[in-house]
């Protein structure tokens, strides 16, 4: 039976190698993207939300075990494999203590790394969310709980998405409000203070634990709960 096709975001800092995996993947029938360092994720994300991300360690912006370890506090049932130079055992069993669930020694077979990749995607498709889980479908913007559903606007989705990716579920005011401005209209303090009441209210509505959402004095905000995002 044909695998589901995944959404395969890739890390890695050797452009050529890069490259040449993305190709490699679209051709197995799935969606694949591509950032050389773990700064430039978030702006890969912003349209974008994967299944399986693939991280190479040596980046020169961040080790790969610490990038591990924030994408799986924001997508606890994402798949992560890693692909490294590093083949010691040590390193192998701080991959997987910092949330791997495949850790493969460079150089690798594509056909292994697709297989690996394939089978992470048949686990998670049969994997269910408990009952206390909450989650937001980031394209629909519903957002669910054990008590049931709430719609989110634009805006909404934005802060809350922001909040659940960000190290610590932590941000600044003025990230958030960057985040929510358009062209022309900048936004202030008090129509983000309005999103962020407004989603209390609705992750209150859905079963969160209060409080959902953290005023940080004079600073900015931090989510009290993760949330699971999917597509």
């Amino acid at each position: 039976m044909k695998p589901l096709p995944l959404k395969i975001l890739v890390v890695e800092d050797n452009e050529d190698l890069l490259e040449a995996t993305l190709v490699f993947f679209k051709q197995q029938g799935h969606t694949a993207r591509g950032v050389v360092m773990a700064e430039e994720i978030n702006d890969a994300l912003h349209d974008f939300l994967p299944d399986v991300y693939v991280i190479d360690l040596n980046l020169p912006d961040e080790d790969g075990l610490s990038l591990t370890r924030r994408i799986r506090d924001f997508q606890p049932n994402v798949g992560i494999v890693i692909t490294t130079a590093r083949s010691q055992i040590g390193d192998k069993v701080l991959g997987y203590n910092n949330g791997a669930d495949l850790y493969l020694t460079k150089p690798v077979h594509p056909k292994e790394l697709m297989a690996g990749i394939e089978s992470l995607g048949k686990r998670m498709s049969k994997a269910k969310p408990t009952h206390e889980q909450l989650s937001l479908h980031v394209a629909r913007r519903v957002l669910s709980g054990c008590n049931g559903t709430a719609e989110l606007t634009t805006g909404e989705a934005t802060v809350l998405v922001a909040l659940a990716r960000a190290p610590g579920l932590k941000m600044e005011r003025w990230q958030l409000m960057e985040l929510i401005g358009t062209a022309g209209n900048a936004a202030t303090p008090a129509s983000l203070e309005m999103r962020i009441a407004r989603l209390r209210k609705k992750l209150d509505q859905i079963g969160a634990d209060a409080p959902s959402i953290q005023s940080i004095h004079k600073t900015g905000y931090v989510l009290c709960q993760p949330i699971l995002l999917s597509n």
